[in-house]
């Protein structure tokens, strides 16, 4: 019999301020690319999305840094969470995601060696579209995984003889 998965409440309250803070990041951010399918149409609310994406992203870097942390340095007993490297592995990449998010927002500012790495603005912006899709696919890949070692996940078992149709 498997032991019940136990993680900690501020862990739980860390990933669901992470995805929620990281899903609004995400429908900003292709907001951001795609203004007029999304119905984004003026200057002003173009800003107030920028806004919202820098909010988001600190929020994102900041609970993925807190996450890596309890993670690994400030481990409490009895923490037998499963994929924790998956998850480790979804915060550093969170991480890379706020400075590529960053430098892309506001390209003059501290992160300009990000926008002249990857070849000016416009290559910076082409990269950050794919890896919004990155980012998106990888979370989404982390849940359903998630959900399939949890006790929750329908399983699958071979008929015996005499049941069944």
């Amino acid at each position: 019999m498997k032991g019940k998965i136990r993680i900690p409440g501020p862990a739980k309250v860390m990933y669901a301020t992470y995805l929620t803070a990281l899903a609004i990041s995400i429908y900003v951010g292709f907001n951001n690319l795609h203004p007029f399918l999304e119905g984004w149409r003026y200057p002003w609310q173009m800003s107030i999305a920028q806004f919202v994406n820098l909010v988001t992203i600190w929020i994102v870097a900041l609970t993925a840094g807190v996450y890596i942390y309890y993670a690994t340095l400030g481990k409490p007993k009895g923490w037998n969470e499963p994929m924790a490297w998956y998850r480790i592995v979804l915060a550093l990449l969170a991480i890379w995601y706020f400075l590529l998010t960053y430098a892309v927002l506001l390209p003059n500012s501290w992160m300009k060696w990000l926008n002249d790495a990857f070849g000016g603005i416009a290559n910076t912006w082409k990269t950050y579209d794919v890896f919004l899709w990155i980012v998106l696919l990888a979370n989404i890949i982390y849940i359903y995984a998630r959900w399939t070692k949890s006790e929750r996940f329908p399983r699958l078992r071979a008929a015996a003889k005499g049941e069944g149709v």
